[in-house]
């Protein structure tokens, strides 16, 4: 439809490029001149409503489609840097709120499982539902904390991750104790 109208475009200016006006007969002396350019402008000017009242919808809905195959791409890509701040947020939460843990130090057993536990309870209390939700959830939080964490040669997904998350499905990390260590963290 587009391709029509413009190449309907293109040979419109390509015709009434060499003059707006054009002698039609002579009359004695006089030339009788027809200013068919001037027509043409009261046509557009007369025509611009009705076709940018077809031409508008057409070209909004062309606008709304392509959005609509972009946007679950551009959701994604943002729902997953959301999960991957999230997690960077609760692996830092969960090395400071443990003792003996550090950012850069290998981790050993168990440090790693309070890690884990403290890191995903804080995600848990403060992440938007529909982000721990693409994250898997509160095992799913753990997994990826498990693999984000530089642990000893002794740690295994047995040894740690399981663990882990049976101490945060007991609910042995409270919203509470979460928030004082919090506080003294901001201190």
């Amino acid at each position: 439809m587009t391709r029509v109208l413009l190449l309907a475009a293109l040979a419109l200016a390509c015709v009434a490029s060499p003059a707006l006006a054009a002698e039609v007969a002579t009359v004695g002396d006089n030339a009788v001149i027809v200013p068919w350019g001037d027509w043409l402008v009261a046509l557009a000017v007369s025509l611009r409503e009705p076709i940018l009242t077809i031409l508008l919808p057409i070209i909004a809905a062309y606008i709304i489609q392509a959005i609509r195959k972009v946007y679950p791409w551009a959701a994604l890509f943002l729902t997953q840097r959301r999960v991957e701040m999230m997690l960077e947020a609760g692996v830092g939460y969960g090395l400071n709120a443990v003792q003996g843990a550090a950012k850069g130090k290998t981790l050993s057993v168990n440090v790693a499982v309070p890690v884990i536990a403290k890191g995903t309870q804080y995600v848990i209390d403060t992440a938007p539902p529909a982000v721990i939700k693409a994250a898997g959830g509160a095992d799913g939080i753990a997994a990826r904390m498990f693999r984000k964490l530089d642990l000893d040669d002794h740690a295994s997904e047995q040894a740690v991750l399981i663990p882990a998350q049976e101490q945060i499905s007991a609910g042995t990390v409270d919203a509470d104790e979460l928030h004082r260590m919090n506080e003294m963290t901001r201190r």
